[in-house]
């Protein structure tokens, strides 16, 4: 078994769908446009992706082990690689609800077979933790990425025409998977006896119930700062929609360096530790910005290097959170038997989903009622409660990996 290949198959992989998931705004924006739908019907797209994952991920996360996880990884491939051929090929409007009923399900495919893939190939739990946040680092790469390809491709042609790029990257990515050997005999026996029961009855583990609240918190924290940093720098710091855009990468990136950064400090140390430490630097970093912009007067600048210095200090709060999410993930599923990976994933992207729709939609309830420099105020409850939930979830997943004979470092 080729390790390497894997790893660089795993990364394509992730990075491939960062870019057909995370540029659903500029797809609605140009449907509405061309295709000359309404708001609500463009905006259904988020939905059909999303809805989609969630549904496929609890039919099929317990079964997949039976099928194949490189089975499974193929299969994925080669349904976006003919939903981006159809998109590419044809100027309707049904096509995008196909793109992402399509995406959606393939990426309950790749997820589940990724996470539980990065199980096969990694020895020990550092091991585990530093490639988990590695691939988490390229996925937020591919969500950088999307909208360059978008942008280069609606200024030369049309932005359709986008998805010959990602049907030529993703049938790459299915003939280098094709070509690369997996060692899954280690899970086969065991994979006969899954089930949606089995998948639920994880539950019955405190390490997982734990588990489940850390995803829970951060996927609320990164959610409420993605859908309205946006929002806060227009109304705050007087930034453009294009200026705003524009910090969003910001955030975006900071995110992948906290990954990347984590993944070199992991092999190296504790996790715990690396943890509070940046979590509790996200808190000061956000108490400072909003005890200072409280009465903020905005001033008028025409670039988006000129705006105020505490528009850059905020959006580099994905630095101190991001590493959170792929380290938390690598110890449930380091301290789980393999055969019980894809189970576990399935639940990761359920709860995972009900955090993210949870956090925006508590920033958007506090932001009509009050302002959204006061909403900004909420992250730090989920942020303090992550900080504090680390600490148990170390003793509780250590005692586990003991009793069970699992990869304790």
């Amino acid at each position: 078994m080729s390790s390497w290949k894997i790893r660089i198959s795993l990364f394509l992989n992730y990075f491939i769908f960062a870019i057909l998931l995370n540029t659903v705004g500029i797809v609605i924006a140009q449907v509405i446009e061309d295709y000359q739908v309404s708001r609500i019907t463009a905006g259904s797209l988020e939905a059909f992706k999303d809805l989609t994952i969630m549904f496929v991920s609890f039919l099929i996360a317990s079964y997949i082990p039976k099928f194949g996880y490189r089975r499974s990884m193929i299969v994925g491939l080669l349904i976006v690689t003919l939903a981006s051929i159809l998109v590419a090929s044809i100027t309707q409007y049904w096509v995008t609800p196909v793109l992402y009923m399509a995406t959606g399900a393939s990426f309950a495919l790749m997820k589940v077979s990724v996470y539980s893939t990065v199980g096969l190939i990694t020895q020990t739990q550092k091991d585990h933790t530093s490639f988990m946040n590695i691939l988490e680092g390229v996925f937020q790469v591919g969500s950088l990425t999307g909208p360059i390809f978008f942008s280069i491709m609606i200024s030369l042609s049309h932005w359709n025409h986008t998805y010959w790029i990602l049907a030529s990257m993703s049938a790459l990515a299915l003939i280098l998977l094709l070509f690369t050997g997996l060692d899954e005999s280690g899970v086969h026996e065991d994979a006969k006896k899954s089930n949606l029961i089995k998948m639920f009855s994880l539950m019955k583990y405190p390490m997982v119930w734990i588990f489940i609240i850390c995803a829970f918190l951060y996927v609320m924290i990164e959610q409420s700062f993605g859908t309205w940093l946006p929002t806060f720098n227009r109304e705050i710091f007087n930034l453009s929609k294009s200026q705003s855009a524009a910090f969003l990468s910001i955030y975006a990136g900071s995110i992948a360096a906290s990954r990347f950064l984590a993944a070199y400090l992991s092999k190296r140390f504790s996790w715990l530790p690396i943890q509070i430490i940046l979590l509790s630097g996200g808190i000061v970093l956000i108490l400072v910005v909003l005890i200072s912009t409280s009465g903020f007067v905005p001033y008028d600048f025409e670039n988006w290097y000129e705006a105020p210095s505490f528009a850059f200090i905020l959006s580099l709060v994905g630095f101190f959170a991001g590493s959170s999410y792929p380290t938390v993930i690598s110890i449930v599923l380091s301290k789980l038997e393999k055969v019980h990976h894809s189970s576990m994933t399935g639940l990761i992207v359920i709860f995972s989903a009900l955090g993210g729709t949870s956090g925006s939609f508590i920033i958007g309830l506090i932001s009509q009622n009050f302002d959204v420099h006061t909403a900004f105020y909420f992250p730090l409850i989920p942020i303090t409660l992550l900080l504090i939930t680390i600490i148990p979830y170390k003793k509780v997943s250590d005692k586990f990996a003991v009793e069970h004979h699992t990869m304790t470092q």
